[in-house]
């Protein structure tokens, strides 16, 4: 399967920058099918701070590690998002803010599908689905939109709340299981968290 960069308006996170302006990888198929959102979403559980552990390589955010993202809620019930990055190989940084909104708040059972924009951007794009997440410790977040019948654009990150992830079987068998299932892991890189460089955001 052949896989190209593009770049979209910033990167939904750049992680999340998760997330997420977004750059994403482009694949010669149609967006998987069958992959479900979270059920029972809880966005206030899900607020604070998030370090990227992986992530879909993408142009845009090419070299950059350090990622990191805030979410804190607005007095309107939407949410800020604050995403972070550091180049560690020219210094620079990179700080990009959005806006984060349930994608389908009306629904009986709440799914984790947000709609992500940022630089006042519209926000009627449900692009940020958590995929599975304790809240504490681990969040599996992934997008697809289609481009046509056949190619889509897709991201995908690994987040946690420290600058590593916790040596926990159940964790990383959460983490593995959708890999394994939805995930080109020939395309995911590592983000480098622990490097003495890395500024505190």
């Amino acid at each position: 399967m052949q896989t190209t960069f593009v770049t979209v308006a910033l990167s939904l996170a750049v992680a999340c920058l998760v997330g997420p302006a977004s750059a994403s990888i482009v694949f010669d198929r149609a967006c998987p099918a069958g992959i479900e959102a979270m059920q029972y979403f809880s966005v206030q559980s899900y607020l604070g701070k998030w370090y990227e552990i992986q992530r879909y390589e993408s142009e845009f955010e090419l070299n950059y590690d350090c990622v990191q993202v805030r979410y804190t809620l607005n007095e309107d019930e939407s949410v800020e998002v604050s995403n972070s990055a550091y180049n560690l190989f020219n210094g620079s940084s990179i700080n990009a803010l959005g806006r984060a909104v349930l994608s389908f708040p009306d629904e009986e059972i709440i799914q984790g599908k947000l709609n992500v924009s940022f630089f006042g951007a519209p926000n009627d794009l449900s692009n940020y689905w958590v995929l599975d997440t304790d809240y504490q410790t681990f969040s599996v977040v992934w997008n697809c939109q289609p481009l046509g019948d056949d190619q889509s654009e897709e991201s995908f990150w690994v987040l946690s709340r420290t600058p590593t992830l916790p040596a926990n079987t159940d964790i990383m068998f959460r983490i593995q299981y959708i890999m394994r299932r939805y995930i080109d892991r020939s395309q995911v890189r590592f983000t480098r968290q622990q490097d003495d460089r890395c500024p505190v955001f």
